[in-house]
């Protein structure tokens, strides 16, 4: 993959063996790149994305992921530049400081696992109450079938 990602890209970096991180537990603000430790990130590989992150200049920021929590963006996704959808357990992290947050209804807290593209945000469709809250706070909201896929603990992230 090294090679084929060097014909694309001018830098390629590598965590070493034993560094783990896993895209569900990273995400990408304009000024901060969030690394949620979980089951399947762990903290050298969290320390080598911030490591990684620095040579790019960019700044990364670890916390631990509730550990009821598969993945960081299974419980937070950006709205935008400034304000991040949550889960009351991510939002009491503390992980989110200079950031507004939305915290999603407790009975819906998988609508925190939802996807921004450009200005509009992708929500689970079985989420009445999060998509009327983000409807009425003025973001533009596609809502999606996520049962199926919700089913294996995944969602639109």
């Amino acid at each position: 993959m090294r090679e084929v990602l060097g014909r694309h890209f001018e830098t390629v970096l590598e965590l070493e063996a034993g560094e783990l991180a896993d895209g569900g537990d990273v995400m990408v603000a304009p000024d901060v790149v969030f690394i949620g430790l979980s089951a399947r990130t762990n903290h050298a590989g969290a320390e080598a994305l911030v490591a990684a992150l620095a040579k790019l200049g960019k700044t990364g920021r670890v916390a631990q992921t509730p550990e009821t929590i598969l993945h960081f963006k299974t419980a937070s996704s950006l709205l935008d530049e400034e304000t991040v959808l949550v889960t009351g357990a991510m939002a009491r992290s503390g992980i989110f400081v200079g950031f507004d947050t939305v915290i999603v209804p407790e009975d819906e807290e998988a609508a925190a696992n939802a996807l921004r593209v450009n200005d509009v945000v992708l929500v689970g469709d079985r989420f009445a109450k999060t998509i009327a809250m983000l409807d009425n706070a003025g973001y533009a909201v596609r809502p999606l079938p996520v049962t199926e896929i919700g089913k294996i603990d995944a969602g639109l992230s």
